[in-house]
């Protein structure tokens, strides 16, 4: 991947990078290796591996010239204790095959959770925050505090800026949920530069 971020021509036009236990902030103390090569898991970890990849994400031609949005969030909210978020942000449907998306069968062995819950107790991971970087469409430093997003509308939003308007769920190159009518993409709430670029132009 390091290699591929040294040329706007290699780089990836979509890439899913996930850390690994020892990277990703959820084990304090892991059995494998962090980014350094150390066994320090957790929060300083994870703080280790951003320091290690966003540089070379920042620094790579295809995100310097505006073509690349990257999009650092996390896969659920706090899933024990008097903070459990097990909700679902912003009318987010249940998967078709699944009809508890934050029901965990591991919390459940342990009691944190019902085990074979109804349909809907534990509708969705809670609600996440992300940080969306972007030279060229995005005000560096502001903050969206304007409404929510859910994974399909942030699906839909990959769709649209990938260029797929035709196929998919709706003809418009849309897949499954992302597909639903009247789901919005990210808007001018987050794409909050694109009025100035535009005037540039």
């Amino acid at each position: 991947m390091a290699l591929d971020l040294q040329n706007e021509e290699t780089t990836p036009k979509l890439s899913f990078i996930t850390p690994n236990l020892c990277n990703d902030g959820h084990d304090a103390t892991c059995k494998g290796v962090n980014t350094e090569g150390t066994h320090v898991g957790g929060l300083a970890g994870m703080d280790l591996w951003l320091k290690h990849w966003m540089p070379l994400i920042f620094n790579s031609p295809a995100y310097k010239s505006g073509n690349t949005l990257v999009v650092l969030t996390f896969d659920e909210a706090s899933a024990a204790g008097p903070t459990a978020d097990y909700s679902a942000c912003c009318n987010e449907q249940p998967g078709p095959n699944i009809a508890n998306s934050g029901f965990s069968p591991l919390l459940g062995i342990f009691g944190a959770q019902i085990k074979n819950p109804a349909p809907g107790v534990y509708p969705g991971g809670g609600k996440v925050g992300a940080v969306v970087f972007n030279p060229r469409f995005i005000e560096p430093g502001s903050v969206n505090s304007t409404g929510s997003y859910n994974h399909y509308s942030a699906l839909r939003s990959y769709e649209d800026l990938l260029g797929i308007h035709i196929g998919g769920d709706d003809g418009l190159g849309h897949l499954g949920f992302a597909a639903a009518h009247g789901l919005l993409p990210f808007g001018k709430d987050v794409f909050n530069a694109v009025h100035d670029f535009e005037k540039k132009d």
